[in-house]
């Protein structure tokens, strides 16, 4: 929020649901203290956590697409790449707690997840749908 220059509406539109979710987020976080091992209250917290982290990931691409943001507009998308990884971690993590009582430990990786799930995010954003990347494949870097 530091580097938002101004707001446009679709942006509040979205910072509303962020915010409810950061308010809400308390209660899965005292279910989990309370039964960790419990594949229902992992999912509620993993769950909780990828819709803030999704509204996360959409304010960041408002704010980098539209120019409400006041730093570099690829920078800030760059950290959305990291917010959408991030995200589908923990989608990841809520199916895997029904079959895995530990996935919770799943979520201990998730500053990783952002680096290179967010690079690889970034990547797929260059290199155009059908086009294959020059730099695969056998052409020499130069």
């Amino acid at each position: 929020m530091d580097r938002i220059g101004r707001l446009s509406k679709t942006f509040t539109a979205w910072h509303a649901p962020f915010l409810l979710l950061v308010a809400f987020l308390p209660f899965p976080t005292a279910l989990i203290g309370a039964s960790i091992g419990n594949p229902l209250a992992q999912t509620l917290f993993a769950s909780t956590m990828a819709a803030m982290v999704f509204c996360e990931a959409v304010l960041k691409e408002i704010a980098g697409g539209t120019g409400p943001a006041a730093g570099d507009p690829a920078e800030t998308r760059r950290h959305a790449g990291d917010s959408w990884a991030v995200g589908l971690w923990f989608v990841l993590s809520a199916g895997v707690a029904w079959v895995f009582p530990y996935a919770y430990v799943l979520w201990l990786l998730a500053p990783p997840v952002a680096t290179y799930g967010g690079a690889l995010i970034s990547r797929l954003r260059t290199v155009p749908a059908g086009h294959p990347d020059p730099h695969d494949g056998d052409t020499p870097r130069t």
